[in-house]
C-alpha cells in the first residue's frame, strides 16, 4: 500500500530545499520550486479529498432537501470519481434550486438562498491549499 499523500508531499520538498537551492540563479531552479509546491499542495489536496466530498455531498443533500427536493444519488463506490460524480450531479440541481431562490421574495427562500452561498463560499475556502511551511534558508 502506497501514501499517496506523504509521497507527493516527500517529493516536493526534496524539489524545493533539496533540488532548487542548487540551481540558485538558474531559471530551472523556479522550475523545482514550483513543481515542488504544487506537488506538496497536490499531496495535501489528495489527502483530504474523500473527506472532502463526503461533507460536499452531504451538505448538497441537506440544501436540496431544505428545498423541498429529495437528493437520493449515491456514489457507486468510495473511488474519489464515482463520488466526485455524485458531488457534480448533486451540485447542478444546487444550482438549480438556487436560480428559483434568487427570483423568489419569500423570507424562506432568501434565507435558504443565504445558506446557499455560505455552503458556497465555505467549499471554496475549504479547497484551498494551505501554503507549505520550509525552514529559513541557511
Amino acid at each position: 500500500m502506497s501514501d499517496i499523500g506523504m509521497i507527493l508531499d516527500r517529493v516536493g520538498r526534496k524539489m524545493v530545499t533539496g533540488v532548487a537551492p542548487h540551481l540558485e540563479g538558474h531559471y530551472a531552479a523556479g522550475h523545482a520550486t514550483m513543481g515542488g509546491l504544487l506537488a506538496i499542495m497536490a499531496g495535501e489536496s489528495w489527502d483530504g479529498a474523500a473527506d472532502r466530498l463526503h461533507r460536499e455531498i452531504e451538505g448538497l443533500r441537506a440544501l436540496l432537501e431544505a428545498g423541498g427536493e429529495p437528493a437520493d444519488e449515491v456514489a457507486e463506490s468510495l473511488k474519489l470519481s464515482d463520488m466526485a460524480a455524485v458531488r457534480n450531479a448533486l451540485a447542478a440541481r444546487l444550482i438549480a434550486l438556487q436560480t428559483r431562490l434568487e427570483g423568489s421574495s419569500a423570507a424562506a427562500d432568501k434565507a435558504l438562498n443565504t445558506k446557499i452561498w455560505g455552503f458556497l463560499l465555505a467549499g471554496a475556502a475549504d479547497r484551498m491549499p494551505s501554503p507549505p511551511e520550509f525552514p529559513d534558508a541557511a
